[in-house]
């Protein structure tokens, strides 16, 4: 083999080593991230999507009643009205 060829092989196995360090240095960046943002969302005390939406599907449930409550109330207002004039007169 030439000198430039040993070079080359130098070179590729220098960029492929390289490469494989760059990998664990990435890998290492990501995970610092993710406690770190672990660590700052724990802070502020957040709740979990899961936890939201039954909260937000018993509101729903709740809210869906109340109409009804609320429009069985005023009929029956109306009738006890009614009831009301028809004894007065």
């Amino acid at each position: 083999m030439s000198n430039k060829e040993f070079i080359k092989e130098d070179i590729i196995k220098l960029l492929g080593g390289a490469g494989s360090v760059l990998g664990i240095i990435k890998e290492e960046i990501d995970e610092r991230i993710k406690n770190r943002v672990e660590k700052v969302i724990s802070k502020l005390d957040l709740i979990h999507k899961k936890d939201f939406l039954v909260v937000k599907e018993m509101a729903e449930k709740s809210r869906i009643e109340n109409d009804k409550l609320s429009k069985k109330i005023n009929s029956l207002e109306k009738s006890i009205s009614l009831m009301n004039k028809k004894f007065k007169k």
